[in-house]
C-alpha cells in the first residue's frame, strides 16, 4: 500500500511538474492552455491524417527531432512551387486572444516567424513576429498562397546570436500584438489581428532552425 500511495504521489508531482508555467504578460490574462510541446521526441508531431484539433504538425518541408529540439528544413523548389516554401509547423485551434510562449535557435537559418491565420478555408494569413539576427517585427498579413500580402507594422533593429537559445512571448489581445523575444519588447495593433484564429504555429526560411518548449494558453483582455 505504501509504495502504491508513493508511486501516486511521484507520478502527481511528474505531470504537475510537466505543466508550463504561464508567461507574466502586459496585455492579456492567461486562460486555459491548449497545448504544451517539448519538442524532444518525435510523437511531439501529429500525425499527418489525424483528425480533431490535437498536435502540432509539420506541413510544408522537413520536420524532425534533433538534439532535443524540431528542426526545420525548407521545402525546395518544385513544379508547384518554383521558389519552394519555407517550413511551416501549425496547431490547429479556434481561438480570439492567445497566449504563447517557446524557444527558438535560429542556426543557419536566415529567418523564423511565428505565425497565425484565420478561420477561414484555406486559412488566410493574418500576422507574424518575424526574426532574423539583425531585426525583429511584427507583420499585418492577409490572403493565401500567390494572394498573400503583408505590412510591416513595427520594427525594431536587434542582435541575436544565431548558435543561442531565445525566448519569444507572444500576446494577441483584440486589436493588438506584443513580441516579446529575450529583453526586446515591440508591440503594434491593427483590425485584422480581432478576427479568430484556426492556426497558430512557427515558421522556418533554409534549414537548421530549431524550437522547442512551446506552450499556448487561450487568453482574455486584461
Amino acid at each position: 500500500m505504501k509504495n502504491t500511495l508513493t508511486a501516486l504521489l511521484l507520478a502527481s508531482t511528474l505531470v504537475l511538474a510537466a505543466d508550463p508555467v504561464p508567461p507574466t504578460t502586459q496585455l492579456c490574462t492567461v486562460d486555459k492552455l491548449i497545448s504544451a510541446e517539448n519538442f524532444d521526441r518525435p510523437e511531439s508531431f501529429a500525425k499527418e491524417k489525424q483528425s480533431g484539433t490535437d498536435g502540432w504538425r509539420g506541413g510544408i518541408g522537413t520536420w524532425s527531432i534533433k538534439d532535443g529540439a524540431a528542426y526545420a528544413v525548407q521545402e525546395g523548389p518544385s513544379e508547384k512551387r518554383p521558389n519552394g516554401h519555407e517550413a511551416v509547423c501549425e496547431h490547429i485551434v479556434d481561438l480570439g486572444d492567445y497566449v504563447l510562449i517557446a524557444e527558438f535557435k535560429l542556426g543557419p537559418s536566415p529567418q523564423i516567424g511565428f505565425v497565425c491565420r484565420d478561420t477561414n478555408k484555406p486559412n488566410l494569413h493574418q500576422g507574424r513576429a518575424m526574426i532574423t539576427p539583425t531585426a525583429i517585427w511584427i507583420q499585418k498579413m492577409s490572403g493565401i498562397a500567390k494572394e498573400t500580402r503583408r505590412e510591416e507594422l513595427k520594427k525594431i533593429e536587434v542582435k541575436l546570436d544565431p548558435n543561442t537559445w531565445h525566448r519569444i512571448t507572444i500576446e494577441i489581445c483584440g486589436d493588438r500584438f506584443l513580441a516579446k523575444i529575450d529583453d526586446h519588447v515591440l508591440e503594434a495593433s491593427h483590425e485584422r489581428f480581432k478576427e479568430r484564429k484556426g492556426r497558430i504555429g512557427f515558421v522556418a526560411r533554409a534549414e537548421g532552425a530549431q524550437f522547442r518548449n512551446v506552450a499556448l494558453w487561450s487568453a482574455k483582455a486584461k
